[in-house]
């Protein structure tokens, strides 16, 4: 193992002598070119200017192991399945058979990024100033926050690698004798970074930098639209960056520190939703419609609509706002993602991507007469591919179709004039972001999200279930609960689990003939529909104060909704105080169905049951709303560690729960040995 990394070293600094000569400073037709005319031999980072050309060129870097880590964590994960047409690395790669001669297998490419990020960090002067504003600290922050995620990734695909902090660039580096750190030492070391930049700058300094640009061009896409007009790609420089609080709080999710992971989203939440509440909103979902039954092959079955079915109201309470698939629109600054790797519009403007094609679309083809024809169109007029490799798994249908979907009916005409709300077995309309083929192309499947040529790293709803992960193990399960009812905001103490007793004259509490204290029933909220314990309440006022008074205007629900439960986007009406998505009826369903599928015979239920289900529910909303975005693999093996630190009902029940998670991949994978080959190869 250590020639192995002395090897990888090797490698990796002889490539670093051209690194800033050819990622650094590429081309000038590459899409990420900047527009410095300094004389670039000898890469300097004293100068106020020009050190946007260095975080283009990380950025570059990141683009050339977007399909590695995407494919890495999409094919080792439950939600795709490929088709006869996959090539061998991607089947390896999804049968945990890669080898070092993969071609998704490259730690290199993990440490082209890092390396750059080294070089920066060791050579940035801090101290610029333009008057009384330091102009390097969101940039130097942004730097960081990029080698962090990249180590990020190298424990989760690889465990024990490499710490390398400093630029490796010399003889004598190359010859140091390089040894492997445990996957808890390294994200513990970037953690500790993070942290000395969070005491050394404020919430302004470490937002990601913009450039001044709310947008750039990308270039011309190679084919037209359906009028023969041209099309042009543009990003946003901020999205192209990583904000600081978000990969630190995934780090200290990793490592299961549960309450500095969700101090972290809270403190990204807050500053951003200071700056503008629509950064952190969450979107709403169309209403289910029965277009989605007749032509997607998810929903195909279901051809009798509930009668009463209303999707009225849904409407007409989020009139205007924007809907969850405007998360996944071609555009610089789709819906709500926070971080994205935007690849090149064709092969001489940099660098390409092939996920668009493995799933259909030949985004960078120019016969426009081919484009992908489906039922649901998105907007996007992208030329097709019959070579589609890799579409969802039965276990993701399976999981769509069993959805049950909650959707308003007719008001109630007596007081309290409520709406009434219905449940059916629908399926999650999440799943509608899959096709069917029209016509000659009615046998292929369509899965939209990869289509863009944007890799997607972190969206809010990532931010806000990643929150609710990290409370329910701090022990707060139905605070968790209501990021997927309801969502964290204003209105969400009407939710709370509430016992008012009554007073007799003399301001005292009543006493019955049994000596006990008496509920007032008329201010009380003690049945199934109140959810929000005392304990959570305190918890999001005082350690994590999303409901605090000097939040209220950042975390508030108006007229329109900025804030509503992530499961609505599958679910529909499930925020109601009359839906049936409630947290003792769902959460005890859930234990349920563990208990079964483990044979643990689980009768009175604890708090620690309701944990460790709470994080299974949350698997399944990872499941549809982040199925194809590239995190699957991550997510799974992150939640069994969980599992396998707390305990519950083994030291190893996360592993078995891993391997049953992946028996159609790989059976028997645990955290120990679900691990990729080290390979050096580019």
């Amino acid at each position: 193992m250590i020639n192995k990394i002395k090897n990888t070293v090797t490698w990796m600094a002889c490539a670093a002598l051209f690194t800033f000569h050819f990622t650094l400073f590429t081309s000038c037709e590459d899409m990420l070119e900047s527009d410095s005319s300094r004389q670039l031999f000898e890469p300097a980072l004293d100068q106020k200017t020009d050190s946007v050309f260095y975080a283009y060129g990380i950025m570059q870097a990141m683009q050339q192991l977007a399909d590695q880590y995407y494919y890495q964590n999409e094919l080792r994960g439950d939600l795709v399945t490929l088709t006869d047409k996959a090539s061998t690395h991607l089947r390896e790669l999804a049968s945990f058979t890669a080898d070092a001669t993969n071609k998704y297998d490259s730690v290199y490419l993990y440490y082209k990024v890092i390396n750059n990020c080294n070089y920066y960090l060791a050579h940035r002067d801090t101290t610029l100033r333009t008057g009384v504003r330091n102009v390097v600290c969101n940039e130097y922050a942004a730097v960081a926050a990029f080698r962090a995620w990249a180590y990020l990734q190298l424990a989760r695909q690889y465990g024990a690698v490499p710490y390398v902090t400093e630029p490796v660039t010399t003889i004598a580096q190359i010859n140091a004798n390089v040894s492997a750190s445990a996957r808890e030492t390294i994200l513990a070391g970037e953690a500790q970074m993070l942290e000395a930049l969070k005491a050394r700058y404020t919430d302004e300094q470490l937002a990601v930098p913009t450039f001044n640009q709310t947008s750039r061009s990308a270039g011309i896409l190679n084919w037209k639209d359906n009028g023969g007009r041209e099309q042009e790609k543009f990003i946003s420089p901020r999205k192209c960056f990583i904000p600081l609080n978000v990969v630190l709080g995934d780090i200290y999710l990793e490592l299961g520190e549960y309450e500095r992971a969700a101090t972290c989203f809270y403190q990204y939440l807050r500053y951003a939703g200071m700056v503008d509440k629509a950064d952190i909103s969450v979107n709403y979902t169309d209403p289910m419609s029965t277009i989605y039954s007749v032509y997607s092959p998810i929903f195909k079955d279901f051809i009798d609509w509930p009668a009463d079915y209303n999707a009225g109201k849904n409407s007409t309470i989020f009139q205007g706002q924007p809907t969850w698939l405007n998360s996944f629109l071609h555009n610089y600054a789709p819906g709500d993602v926070i971080s994205y790797i935007p690849m090149a519009v064709n092969y001489t403007m940099g660098q390409t991507t092939d996920i668009p094609a493995a799933y259909g679309y030949n985004y960078y083809g120019t016969d426009n007469s081919s484009d992908v024809s489906t039922a649901i169109q998105f907007g996007f007029n992208c030329p097709k591919t019959y070579d589609i490799q890799i579409v969802p798994s039965r276990a993701y249908c399976d999981s769509a179709r069993r959805a049950q979907y909650y959707y308003y009916t007719e008001q109630v005409k007596v007081s309290p004039f409520n709406w009434i709300v219905r449940n059916e077995a629908l399926g999650d309309s999440r799943a509608q972001i899959i096709s069917q083929g029209l016509g000659a192309d009615s046998t292929y499947v369509y899965t939209y999200k990869p289509s863009t040529a944007y890799i997607y790293l972190y969206r809010n709803a990532t931010v806000w279930l990643h929150l609710a992960e990290a409370i329910n193990r701090m022990g707060y399960p139905d605070a968790a609960f209501a990021v997927l009812k309801n969502g964290i905001h204003s209105e969400l103490p009407n939710y709370r689990y509430l016992e008012v007793y009554a007073k007799d004259m003399a301001g005292n509490d009543s006493i019955d003939e049994n000596g006990n204290k008496v509920l007032d029933m008329t201010q009380s909220h003690i049945d199934d529909k109140y959810y929000l314990t005392p304990e959570s309440y305190e918890l999001l006022t005082t350690r994590l104060p999303f409901l605090a008074q000097e939040n209220s205007d950042v975390f508030k629900n108006g007229v329109t909704k900025a804030f509503v439960g992530i499961h609505s986007h599958g679910a529909g009406a499930v925020e109601d105080l009359y839906s049936s998505y409630r947290y003792s009826t769902v959460l005890n369903a859930k234990i349920a169905d563990i208990s079964r599928k483990f044979n643990l015979g689980l009768q009175n239920y604890t708090k620690d049951d309701y944990i460790n289900a709470m994080e299974d529910l949350l698997c399944d909303e990872y499941a549809m709303e982040f199925a194809f975005e590239g995190t699957r693999f991550s997510d799974l093996t992150r939640l069994a560690r969980h599992k396998n630190q707390a305990g519950t009902y083994s030291s190893n029940f996360g592993d078995t729960w891993l391997s049953r998670m992946l028996q159609n991949n790989a059976p028997g994978i645990t955290t120990q040995n679900c691990y990729l080959p080290y390979s050096n190869g580019r």
